[in-house]
């Protein structure tokens, strides 16, 4: 069912705020698209399990001063899991970096999701726009 010229109107209308919008919550947030640097969260897990096991060791042992030891090496390798690691880093582990979507030789590897909705959306509608 075809729209009528006042309904496609205010569906463009309706299409361009939601871009804007879109765009501003995406510069509003930073490191939004920044991606987890795996070698910085598994190398923060290890941390943190031997912070554990100090931190058991120095409770067993009644020993306080190796207990914050184990506590605050727990609490580094906590901090270094949700540390971001550089665009290289990131990139290089990140998964789903492949493209494995059909769109062609224009289609790129780093698109981010709106991008694609967006490309999508053209090829629906005949790339009209």
């Amino acid at each position: 069912m075809a729209l009528s010229e006042h309904e496609q109107r205010l569906l463009d209308e309706m299409e361009r705020s939601f871009y804007q919008s879109e765009a501003d919550v995406m510069q509003t947030v930073p490191g939004a698209r920044r991606r987890v640097s795996y070698r910085s969260l598994v190398l923060g897990i290890v941390v943190v399990l031997v912070g554990l096991g100090v931190l058991v060791a120095g409770v067993a042992a009644q020993q306080l001063w190796l207990g914050l030891i184990g506590f605050a090496a727990m609490l580094g390798g906590v901090m270094l899991m949700f540390a971001r690691g550089s665009d290289s880093e990131t990139a290089e582990g990140a998964l789903g970096e492949q493209s494995d979507a059909p769109g062609g030789a224009g289609a790129s590897a780093r698109e981010s999701f709106s991008e694609r909705m967006e490309r999508r959306w053209d090829e629906r509608m005949g790339g009209d726009r």
